[in-house]
């Protein structure tokens, strides 16, 4: 529809021009998490084959008593703080927020973000192991072990299937909350919870940095893929 003339002695109307992606821009955003996730496991067959990063080594000394390297430094609740906070990504904890999660959208008909987290989160658990195995990277050696595993070093089970598990839940419970402060506080509670989770594996020894940076990187990679094909393929309108 043609702009009205301007009135007599009023100032020319301005058009502003919204730039937008051409098709070649919009097909490599849409394809840039699989690249992200195609260069992040590269990423770790490349650690596994050459050595730890720059960073890794240093870092993991520097949770440890510059005493006795077997000890995280201070006291002792510190070593039990950071045990529980990664029990808080082992599975049962992480499966119990999931089902009450689950229950919750159900409850308020949202059978497509039901099956939406289902989704993201089994497939999650799968790709992580499907890393594993394919890497194969040892655990570090450097200080000792302050806590379990039972499998390759990248990338960190704990760090990505936490970040999976609790980011996803809040990103579909958020819209369930009436207060923009309630919402706020949910992802608050979603991030620091996935951040937490991945340092406490690395004070605990059992991974390294950059072991919990890749699986940051691959569950935020896996998050878009999988949110932004719901919302192409999948309408919310369609429950």
């Amino acid at each position: 529809m043609p702009l009205p003339p301007p009135a007599h002695g009023a100032p020319p109307q301005r058009v502003i021009h919204v730039p937008t992606l051409n098709l070649a821009g919009r097909r490599l955003w849409r394809w840039l998490p699989a690249l992200i996730l195609l260069l992040s496991a590269g990423g770790g067959l490349g650690l596994a084959n050459y050595g730890p990063a720059p960073f890794d080594e240093p870092v993991l000394i520097w949770f440890r008593d510059s005493g006795n390297s077997a000890l995280i430094a201070g006291p002792v609740w510190v070593t039990t703080f950071w045990l529980t906070v990664s029990w808080l990504g082992d599975a049962l904890p992480r499966i119990v927020a999931a089902v009450m999660a689950l229950i919750a959208l159900l409850w308020f008909r949202r059978r497509r973000d039901a099956l939406l987290m289902s989704g993201v989160l089994l497939s999650g658990l799968m790709l992580s192991s499907a890393i594993k195995h394919w890497v194969a990277r040892p655990r570090p050696e450097l200080v000792a072990h302050l806590d379990h595993f039972s499998s390759a070093s990248f990338p960190s089970g704990h760090a990505l299937n936490s970040t999976l598990f609790y980011m996803t839940i809040a990103l579909l419970l958020a819209p369930l909350l009436r207060r923009h402060s309630e919402r706020l506080a949910l992802y608050g509670v979603a991030v620091a919870l996935s951040l937490m989770i991945g340092i406490s594996r690395v004070a605990l020894g059992v991974h390294y940095p950059s072991d919990v940076l890749a699986s940051w990187v691959i569950s935020a990679a896996w998050l878009w893929l999988w949110f932004g094909a719901a919302d192409r393929y999948w309408p919310k309108a369609i429950r």
